[in-house]
């Protein structure tokens, strides 16, 4: 899938290469067979109390399919309806192999030539996609905002593309005779999926299936930074040492709060303090009992009211656009925080509350316009506006300054556990789940000091206008 997107990320910054990591090989990926394995179907009339029953109705509690079968696997990746429609909405894509437990059944009809299946814990399929199995449903992977499991980011390998009209061949047997190649323009990154020696020369395969000359990739270390989870014991205000104008340079603590102070000491970029007061002017703050750091060599991260009309538990996202900083929240407690990236100069990030629309496990972004790029399989991607996306930047290490295209740059571990932790929720095997107004999507507010309470976006608005007409009737 290729979205193309005009606002959304930063060009893909160089980054020093290095030994290139071992890649995985190709390996041929078997599917179930549909034909092979017919399904032992309980009688359509049984489960549906008869064919006149209108799309949408929930069928009777019978099995579904005979003793032993506890799950259906998905022959092909497949987009899951709100209800048993091809003109439903979508709710959803789950990937090839994703066994679900079946909950209910309703006729043959609206572009389903069998049944269709619900499948728990929500979402419609045709049964022409489904095998029955008698393995448990594909379990899903339990994960908090302190995980610190690293395995879904190592085993990726990026790289940046360099050089004047690099040629990206549709095989290997193009490749070998040096044609049918597509020229590669603007700020380019790949995905590699394995590596292939041509003629002598070594290629990566990228996962669009492409074979680009390894010569002309650099590649990337995507970024180790990673937030704070934060609990009870944690208290904000928290900040990260970030020298004004030297970002990755050392913050000097000083013996009062003053630039004529004694310097007394030094702290490392990144480096996460707990401030204990500020100067009367407000220009420093205290870190130590006799030590203070400039105001202006720190991202601080404050607690901030939840938008109005947020739930006492709801999940929401609140970004700082002068601190570079996030914070994710239930309710009105701060759950973790996290330094970002957003839009840069002329494409800067519009304030605004919206929900999350979207979110995708991988998506591929290219500009239609001006500053032409294309960034392959970006993780963890949650749309919330738009084109406007939380999403990883694996291309950058900036976090803490502005360097996107208007989105918010997440760094991968960041990216990661937000996604997995934001609503609506991702249940196994699905790649994409979609929000609307009866699966909200986290509410994700970008403000700054020149507008402090923006304005809903979207259908945020329209669950707040719902809102607020319900609270005053």
């Amino acid at each position: 899938m290729r979205l193309f997107l005009a606002l959304c990320i930063a060009g893909c910054a160089s980054a020093p290469s290095h030994a290139p990591e071992a890649l995985p090989a190709v390996v041929p990926h078997t599917a179930p067979s549909a034909q092979a394995h017919q399904p032992t179907l309980a009688p359509v009339a049984a489960l549906t109390g008869g064919l006149d029953q209108p799309a949408g109705a929930a069928p009777a509690a019978d099995p579904l399919y005979a003793d032993g079968v506890r799950s259906v696997q998905f022959a092909a990746t497949t987009v899951l309806r709100k209800d048993p429609s091809s003109t439903a909405d979508k709710i959803g894509v789950i990937a090839k192999d994703t066994r679900a437990k079946p909950a209910h059944a309703a006729p043959a009809g609206h572009g389903c030539a069998i049944r269709w299946i619900e499948i728990a814990p929500r979402g419609w399929a045709c049964e022409s996609v489904l095998v029955p199995s008698e393995d448990e449903p594909t379990p899903p992977r339990t994960t908090s905002l302190r995980d610190d499991d690293d395995a879904d980011d190592a085993s990726a390998v990026y790289g940046a593309v360099f050089g004047k009209d690099v040629p990206a061949f549709a095989s290997r047997a193009d490749a070998e005779a040096g044609q049918n190649a597509r020229v590669l323009t603007g700020a380019t990154s790949v995905r590699a999926r394995a590596v292939v020696n041509v003629d002598g020369r070594r290629y990566w395969i990228t996962t669009a299936g492409e074979l680009i000359d390894a010569a002309s990739i650099s590649t990337i270390s995507p970024s180790k930074f990673r937030g704070i989870a934060l609990d009870a014991a944690t208290t904000l205000p928290l900040a990260w040492t970030h020298a004004h104008g030297k970002p990755r340079g050392p913050v000097k603590i000083r013996d009062m709060p003053s630039a004529d102070g004694a310097i007394i000491g030094e702290l490392a970029p990144r480096t996460v303090i707990t401030i204990a007061e500020s100067s009367a002017d407000g220009t420093y703050v205290q870190v130590a009992e006799t030590g203070w750091i400039a105001r202006a060599d720190l991202r601080i991260a404050e607690r901030a009211a939840p938008p109005p009309g947020t739930g006492a538990d709801e999940k929401w996202f609140d970004i700082d656009l002068d601190q570079q900083v996030l914070i994710a929240y239930e309710g009105v407690r701060p759950v973790y925080a996290t330094l970002v990236s957003t839009g840069k100069h002329d494409h800067r990030t519009p304030p605004g509350i919206a929900r999350v629309a979207s979110k995708l496990a991988s998506a591929n972004m290219v500009s239609e316009k001006r500053d032409i790029y294309a960034v392959a399989e970006v993780p963890w991607t949650m749309y919330y506006d738009h084109n406007f996306a939380l999403h990883t930047a694996y291309w950058h290490d900036g976090f803490g300054d502005p360097r996107s295209h208007g989105c918010v740059n997440l760094a991968p571990r960041d990216a990661r556990l937000l996604y997995q932790w934001a609503s609506p929720d991702v249940p196994p095997g699905w790649t994409a789940v979609y929000g609307d107004a009866d699966a909200p999507g986290s509410l994700v507010r970008v403000r700054s000091h020149d507008v402090p309470e923006p304005a809903f976006r979207g259908y945020a608005r329209t669950l707040q206008e719902r809102a607020t007409l319900t609270a005053s009737e």
